[in-house]
């Protein structure tokens, strides 16, 4: 890994740089050691895990440094606009215990015939549990060159996914997580928030314009598994919806989605009740909720940890920009582990299903043009 920032990871520094679709590129860095408890009201950038049944915590990093680092006139380069953050911020008072990341990933990577067996079993589940849809992921092992630096790799996502939240968030002694999302979870402002309904995927030909992408029953069906889930946990909370929009075909990268958004009155009190019971939502856990979740961690080899979590700040004007950890990795010295998944239901082919997931596992790979095992 190159040295850009070896010196800081070592060190006992939470940091999250990051940029939201639109915004400029920030990074919000902690001076003191990292705090645990799940508090919704807390200023700063928040990265929760999957479900309450992963082993790692809700981390919120403070915003002690709080930085906009794009500045086009500037003649520094994002390099060495962060690395004068941290040296300003941190070389006079840093913590004196180090940790390093580990050498190589643990994960479990799944052959193709493991994935195959675990589709068949979780098609038997449906079967037999009144289960409507429930998530398989699976994780691609990266190689790194000896030169990989982790800024280029920021800089070559956040330039090539304009319309995802890209990020590198470091947590000391938990680890270093990158992604790109495309899938708002919630945002809020001012009594007002916004949901989508995310679901569905397929890939886009160079040639094919978005509107013209027509979609098949499993996609449609998934879709409005999502967007009816979220409409009913609206209702159940005794929400007004002020906007609500028909589904619509939105591009990822090379690929497109079905999306559908919801916008809403909320109370900021009533934010950490709402975003407990909506996350996870079908789109990366499943129907029911609690015997998707059952299915899962039966059968995926591994631990999620933060994938299909979430993530974004929480301002200080109580502002809330939250997102779904999708297309993510986390990273390793000389390796990491990238994670994908799909929506399994009745109607999945394992061998359509597979396909998918090669094909989310582009949105990082492709830009990076990174080997994989």
């Amino acid at each position: 890994m190159g040295n850009t920032l070896k010196t800081y990871l070592e060190k006992n520094i939470p940091f999250a740089l990051f940029r939201a679709p639109g915004k400029s590129i920030r990074l919000v860095a902690q001076k003191s050691a990292l705090s645990f408890d799940v508090d919704f009201s807390k200023t700063g950038f928040h990265f929760a895990p999957f479900s309450k049944r992963e082993k790692v915590p809700h981390v919120v990093i403070s915003n002690d440094v709080d930085v906009l680092l794009e500045n086009k006139n500037s003649n520094y380069s994002l390099s060495d606009k962060i690395l004068s953050v941290f040296k300003n911020n941190f070389d006079s008072n840093i913590s004196k215990e180090t940790w390093q990341l580990e050498n190589t990933s643990k994960e479990i990577f799944v052959t193709f015939g493991a994935y195959q067996k675990d589709i068949n079993t979780y098609l038997h589940f449906f079967k037999n549990n009144n289960t409507q849809k429930a998530i398989y992921s699976r994780i691609k092992k990266i190689n790194f060159a000896d030169d990989f630096d982790l800024v280029t790799f920021f800089e070559k996502i956040e330039k090539a996914y304009d319309r995802a939240m890209v990020y590198l968030v470091h947590l000391p002694g938990i680890g270093l997580w990158a992604g790109a999302s495309p899938e708002t979870l919630l945002k809020y402002k001012d009594g007002t928030a916004e949901t989508v309904a995310l679901a569905g995927t397929q890939k886009i030909l160079d040639a094919q314009k978005v509107e013209d992408l027509e979609w098949g029953r499993k996609e449609i069906e998934e879709h409005q598994m999502v967007a009816d889930y979220i409409f009913e946990k609206i209702k159940t909370n005794h929400l007004q919806i002020i906007n609500e929009s028909k589904p619509y075909t939105s591009r990822a990268g090379a690929m497109a989605h079905l999306k559908q958004r919801f916008e809403f009155k909320i109370n900021k009190t009533q934010l950490p009740k709402f975003i407990n019971e909506l996350h996870p939502t079908p789109a990366v856990c499943g129907l029911p909720k609690e015997k998707a979740l059952d299915l899962i961690y039966q059968t995926e080899p591994y631990d999620r940890q933060y994938y299909a979590g979430y993530l974004g700040m929480v301002e200080e004007n109580e502002a809330v920009d939250f997102y779904v950890n999708l297309r993510c990795m986390k990273i390793y010295n000389n390796t990491a582990a990238l994670f994908v998944g799909g929506g399994i239901t009745a109607n999945s082919i394992p061998e359509k299903e597979w396909e998918e997931t090669e094909l989310k596992s582009k949105t990082l790979l492709n830009v990076l043009d990174l080997a994989t095992v």
